[in-house]
């Protein structure tokens, strides 16, 4: 799965990772029903502007 993204995390019966593409989502999908796993849904999850600042800079703000 590293093929379209990072950050992978598995918790009980969620999958969460950052993908590169959106458009990589119905790709996402055949690649785990082939291999078994019964996905109920795929949720995008927009950062807000104010995120990607914090996570680029951190908390200070890069002072």
């Amino acid at each position: 799965m590293r093929q379209w993204g990072d950050d992978l995390r598995l918790d009980t019966d969620q999958l969460t990772m950052t993908i590169r593409r959106e458009s990589d989502l119905p790709e996402i999908n055949r690649y785990l029903v082939a291999r078994g796993v019964q996905v109920y849904a795929l949720i995008p999850n927009r950062l807000s502007l104010e995120e990607i600042f914090i996570e680029t800079l951190g908390e200070d703000g890069g002072l």
